[in-house]
């Protein structure tokens, strides 16, 4: 009953409802419907199982998305293992359309079926944010390069890609009115985020500083001159890594520290005198 209540349905799909009734395509609505939701319930059972806070679950015309705030927050692992149990979700329909073509299911609907969960496994599986696959590069860009660097740089190659794909697309003759619906979809999605890094920045920071015994297996030293506003600072940031910052030539921050500056007035530098009487 928990997971009815969290399910909404996005004014788009209910458009796609009555075009589906006009149109009498009523199998291809119950297909795409059920796909969709196996996949994001796949989301939603690895979410929970982590404990993270579902807000809700939008069921869209072309997909689903599971809405939380604990993307960005939790641990590389969990978020990895959240993002994949959709996609996987495929791998067993698979297999249950196969059982399906043996017990005498109509032999139309077994191939709409296989046709639309390979065309949304396929689709979700492009590396383009906020797709299966992008979210998949993005956690591993977080290996590599700070968490704010990792965001702009997942949402421009997205954008990039999202214009290559439909350029290819349209070249090869199989661009539609959907594809056009979906692609700016993916664009504002990713600009909206781009244009919003430094909140998502912020929210992972208040998340790191506000948790209790941090793990600190992975020490990372940071370098910065003298002078360094705080708030580019932490830009600087890794996911996963506790950092100790070295100013200048005196002056060491732990993490915490750090952080505590930089939600108690954002406005300072590193090498306010203040500051060193604050952090001692």
């Amino acid at each position: 009953m928990a997971v009815v209540q969290k399910i909404q349905l996005h004014p788009l799909f209910m458009i796609l409802c009555v075009v589906a009734y006009f149109f009498g395509l009523f199998v291809e609505l119950f297909c795409l419907t059920l796909i969709v939701f196996i996949h994001e319930m796949g989301h939603y059972i690895a979410a929970r199982y982590f404990k993270w806070n579902v807000s809700k679950i939008v069921i869209w015309p072309f997909g689903g998305v599971m809405e939380t705030e604990d993307y960005y927050n939790r641990p590389s692992k969990e978020e990895l293992i959240v993002t994949i149990a959709g996609p996987i979700q495929h791998v067993w329909l698979y297999g249950a359309i196969f059982i399906l073509s043996y017990i005498g299911v109509q032999e139309s609907f077994l191939f709409l079926l296989l046709a639309m969960n390979t065309a949304i496994l396929l689709f979700n599986l492009l590396p383009i944010l906020p797709l299966d696959g992008g979210r998949v590069i993005f956690i591993g860009l977080n290996k590599l390069l700070s968490f704010h660097k990792s965001i702009a740089t997942m949402t421009l190659v997205s954008i990039i890609l999202i214009g290559f794909l439909n350029g290819i697309l349209l070249f090869v003759g199989w661009y539609n009115i959907q594809v056009t619906w979906i692609s700016i979809f993916l664009l504002l999605d990713n600009w909206f985020t781009w244009r919003e890094k430094h909140v998502f920045l912020l929210k992972h920071l208040l998340s790191r500083y506000f948790v209790q015994n941090v793990d600190r297996s992975d020490i990372q030293l940071l370098q910065v001159p003298s002078g360094t506003p705080v708030n580019e600072l932490v830009k600087l940031f890794k996911k996963g890594c506790y950092h100790y910052i070295h100013i200048g030539q005196d002056i060491i921050l732990s993490e915490d520290e750090c952080l505590k500056i930089l939600f108690t007035n954002r406005d300072r530098t590193i090498s306010d005198e203040k500051i060193k009487a604050e952090v001692v």
